[in-house]
């Protein structure tokens, strides 16, 4: 036998703040004023709600976004530590840092899916987007720069054609201990 004055917390209907039928003592009459406003309240309430939902999403992506950047020192970190031969470590630190930000490049919308709205209306997710693309591109110049550091970018025609000569230096400086 279920006791009558206990509260059962999983049937108690949340979907509204103020209970319009609870507040009103027994033998009060409403005016119809009054309960206009009290629906305009609710609707603003609705509407403030509806605000600050859409403030905390566009907060939580920004900070999806900035989440790339974590790693961006890290592998320059990885890159300095690396230093500038050539050798195992080093190529596979150099892919690393080019297929990461492809990646995530490619995952874009996947990244963000969780913050996108039921009615279809996304345009407050563009500005986060475009920053979390401007800073997986931040980390492609990264690894970009190192493999231009490493020699490994053709850069120069004798590079990409197999008739031209490379470029030889006229001087060159060596230092340490001559014999």
């Amino acid at each position: 036998m279920e006791n009558p004055w206990a509260l059962n917390y999983k049937t108690i209907d949340t979907s509204s703040r103020i209970k319009a039928n609870s507040a009103i003592p027994a033998g009060f009459v409403v005016s119809k004023s009054e309960k206009l406003n009290k629906r305009k309240a609710n609707i603003d309430q609705q509407q403030k709600d509806q605000n600050d939902i859409q403030k905390l999403k566009v907060k939580r992506a920004y900070e999806k976004a900035f989440n790339s950047v974590k790693g961006i020192f890290m592998n320059v970190i990885m890159m300095f530590m690396s230093g500038n031969s050539i050798n195992q470590f080093t190529i596979i630190i150099v892919g690393m840092l080019l297929s990461n930000p492809i990646k995530a490049l490619r995952q874009t919308n996947e990244v963000f899916k969780e913050f996108e709205n039921e009615n279809g209306d996304n345009s407050f997710l563009l500005k986060p987007k475009l920053t979390y693309i401007a800073l997986s591109v931040a980390q492609l110049l990264v690894g970009l720069y190192k493999c231009a550091s490493l020699g490994i970018l053709p850069t120069t025609t004798s590079d990409w054609l197999t008739f031209e000569e490379p470029k030889t230096f006229l001087e060159s400086v060596h230092g340490g201990t001559t014999f």
